[in-house]
């Protein structure tokens, strides 16, 4: 086990000081070709020094520096296998010494382990000792070359993070706390050195670094509060990055490193300290939060996914731990309070930034907790009506916030979901015993609220005249009638004795219904409501030919027949105008 790890560690620093060379080698060519294209075309020569053969030996190696430290640009030309083999061509034997140098300590090292010529205090020592060297030596290289002084500091953080790993697995030493604050302060120098030069991917490494720390310390036991308080502290460095760099990706990378430690509290297993986790939730919610809406009021670039995974995540992370760990009855009062947050951030994002996709994002969050709160305090008919209300108003608050009605039209399909709740309503027992129940005002409440969307939506499409916007006002309009057709067929259903009556009365409001409509819609050139009038009362003939033939008694056939074809023949007497008047006329003429 212990001369598996040891050979690990030294693998793993010879790739990366094979990988680190590359990338000098790929700066340095890439400079040179820059340097010499450019003064093959002679437009750069005012701004590169000249050697002249009266400079110094000094002044002439001043210039040599100056121009290899100036070019920046990469060429596009060669490919980095050839660039690789003619760098490896220049003073080959220099360069092939050094890496056999290298391997060479490294299998003496390894040697000297294994013989025990190097105690395991030394062992230890020796390799914080690199690793500090190697922070070292990237913080001193990452000044002229960005890439290789990176590579530096992960290799140094890393070489750290595996010798103290090695030292509490194989030797048992150090304190897993102790353990944990070398580690940490490896990787908060990495976090340091990215911030200082704006560097995404040495802030994001450093970042997986420190959330790779605690599951290197080898501990007895499984200190929850300590290691989520351990968490807080990193998350509180990738703010403070992010506030500084501007670097918003790495939030929703911590807001993955919290969620993944998050996990098992969340499904697997339940521990005594859950009640405090849920505060640490609540703390790395809020940071989220803060960070994500401070980002996006402040964003003028139109890339905008990384807020919008961050901010989503960020809700279903807190509403999961709210609904596992906060207690029951305090659940729907919770949630409420983040709805509230969650609702503001919203109108602040699109107050001072004017993004929308940002504000549906947020905005979606809130109605999201809002129906969690719903949910948790409510069931069977009272959440369906409660649900119905609030997407109502939801609908109604965007356009008045909005003043959108595309948008407000998108948020009325919020209403699908009381929809398919209410279907138990149709088909409910409590009509066998009493009209007046909790289902009668299910279907009462989502007519009435479809009648008054529809309404609105009609109203306000008809203002605006913008007929890129889909009209859902008569849509509404209609799914309002058909609950209030239940509603009807049930009541009587539910109040008349005799089922004959009741279908007899019903049909012949739907009756009425269908012809009013069906004329109005024929005499205003709608043909929307024509059309909804004819199927309606098609509907009902149908019903008459298809089931009450069979099922009514000859008394109830014999009047809801007669009833219903003196309705229908008394639309002959409906017309828009007297064209067999105006025949006949002509006629005698």
């Amino acid at each position: 086990m212990e001369i598996a790890i040891i050979n690990a560690m030294f693998t793993i620093v010879i790739a990366i000081i094979a990988l680190v060379l590359y990338f000098n080698l790929r700066n340095r060519i890439d400079r040179l070709e820059e340097v010499v294209r450019n003064l093959g075309k002679g437009g750069v020569r005012e701004n590169i020094p000249q050697i002249t053969p009266a400079m110094s030996p000094e002044r002439i190696a001043q210039v040599k520096t100056q121009i290899g430290l100036t070019t920046t640009s990469v060429s596009q030309g060669e490919s980095a296998f050839d660039k690789f083999g003619d760098w490896l061509k220049d003073d080959w034997p220099l360069k092939f010494g050094v890496l056999l140098l290298i391997i060479g300590f490294g299998w003496f090292t390894t040697y000297a382990f294994i013989h025990n010529w190097i105690g395991p205090m030394g062992r230890i020592t020796l390799g914080i000792i690199a690793g500090a060297l190697f922070l070292v030596l990237g913080s001193w290289r990452i000044k002229s070359f960005l890439h290789q002084g990176g590579a530096f500091l992960v290799l140094g953080s890393t070489t750290i993070l595996l010798t103290v790993f090695a030292a509490r697995e194989v030797y048992d030493f150090f304190t897993p706390l102790a353990a944990l604050a070398v580690m940490f302060l490896s990787t908060a120098f990495v976090a340091f050195v990215s911030v200082k030069y704006n560097n995404r991917a040495l802030a994001l490494a450093s970042l997986v670094l420190a959330g790779i720390a605690p599951l290197l310390t080898n501990a007895p036991t499984n200190d929850y509060v300590g290691l989520f308080t351990y968490l807080l502290v990193v998350i509180l460095g990738a703010t403070w990055i992010t506030a500084m760099t501007g670097r918003r990706e790495l939030t929703t990378a911590a807001l993955i490193l919290v969620t993944f430690y998050s996990l098992p509290h969340l499904f697997w297993y339940t521990s005594a300290d859950k009640g405090t986790l849920l505060l640490f939730a609540y703390a790395f919610a809020s940071l989220f939060f803060l960070t994500n809406i401070s980002g996006l009021i402040k964003l003028k670039s139109e890339e905008i996914v990384p807020d919008i995974v961050t901010a989503a995540g960020n809700g279903m992370f807190l509403l999961f731990w709210i609904l596992i760990a906060a207690k029951d009855e305090w659940q729907s009062l919770i949630i409420s309070a983040w709805t509230i947050v969650f609702v503001a951030g919203s109108y602040l994002i699109y107050k001072f930034n004017n993004r929308k996709d940002a504000f549906y994002t947020y905005a979606g969050l809130g109605v999201a907790m809002l129906a969690a709160a719903t949910g948790v305090e409510l069931d069977g008919a009272s959440l369906t009506i409660a649900y119905a209300i609030e997407s109502g108003v939801v609908s109604l608050i965007v356009y008045y916030v909005l003043k959108d009605l595309r948008v407000a039209s998108r948020a009325s399909l919020l209403l699908i979901g009381p929809m398919a709740l209410s279907i138990g309503s149709w088909t409910s027992g409590a009509w066998s015993t009493s009209a007046l129940n909790k289902d009668f005002l299910v279907l009462f409440i989502m007519a009435a609220i479809s009648f008054v969307l529809g309404l609105f939506f009609w109203q306000k499409h008809k203002e605006t005249n913008d007929q890129e916007v889909l009209d859902v006002g008569p849509v509404f309009i209609k799914i309002g009638s058909i609950y209030a057709f239940a509603l009807i067929w049930k009541t009587l259903q539910s109040i008349l004795m005799g089922d004959d009556v009741a279908v007899m009365v019903a049909l012949v409001i739907y009756t009425i219904v269908g012809i009013v409509t069906y004329f109005y819609g024929k005499l205003e050139n709608r043909n929307s409501f024509r059309v909804y009038g004819g199927i309606l009362l098609g509907c009902v003939i149908a019903r008459l030919f298809i089931v009450d033939v069979w099922n009514m008694e000859l008394t109830g056939k014999i009047i809801t027949f007669f009833l219903l074809g003196a309705l229908l023949v008394s639309t002959a007497f409906i017309t828009g105008k007297k064209k067999d008047s105006v025949n006949i006329n002509t006629t005698q003429i």
